[in-house]
């Protein structure tokens, strides 16, 4: 672009908010997304899953599963542009701690009960190992995505 100064041109010949779609934390953003979004659809069998209701209604109620699902899209939205928006990344930081206080909280008062809710349904055994830890990752990943 001629007669430009070279910070105007360089900065139109760039991609906004330097994303990198290679980029680690772009991937994990997606990751994220997909995870929150498919992972509620899969585990909650398309919201008939009672199971998940009955064992923490706090957390998957079908209200609390629409608003997980609302957080992956919101780590979606974000992939290309997080650099832009680091106050919604810390935001994104809080909420993972909060989950995992929440499984803290829940394993201490249900330890006992642990063993007989494996027993009855393996994939909820399943959702809860990983679902919980996944929270946890993602905390550790939010805090990637503020530098």
């Amino acid at each position: 672009m001629r007669g430009l100064p070279a910070t105007i041109t360089q900065r139109a010949t760039t991609v906004p908010g330097n994303y990198h779609p290679n980029s680690l934390i772009t991937k994990g953003f997606w990751l994220a997304g997909a995870y929150n979004i498919f992972g509620v659809l899969t585990f909650s069998q398309f919201f008939t899953n009672t199971l998940l209701s009955a064992t923490d209604p706090a957390i998957f109620s079908w209200f609390g599963l629409i608003c997980i699902m609302l957080w992956g899209a919101a780590y979606a939205s974000v992939a290309k542009s997080y650099q832009a928006v680091p106050y919604l990344v810390l935001l994104f930081f809080v909420e993972k701690i909060l989950y995992v206080m929440t499984w803290l909280m829940w394993l201490t008062n249900n330890l006992d009960s642990l063993p007989t809710l494996f027993a009855d349904s393996p994939d909820r055994d399943f959702l809860f190992g990983l679902w919980r830890r996944r929270s946890g990752l993602w905390r550790v990943f939010s805090l990637g995505g503020l530098q």
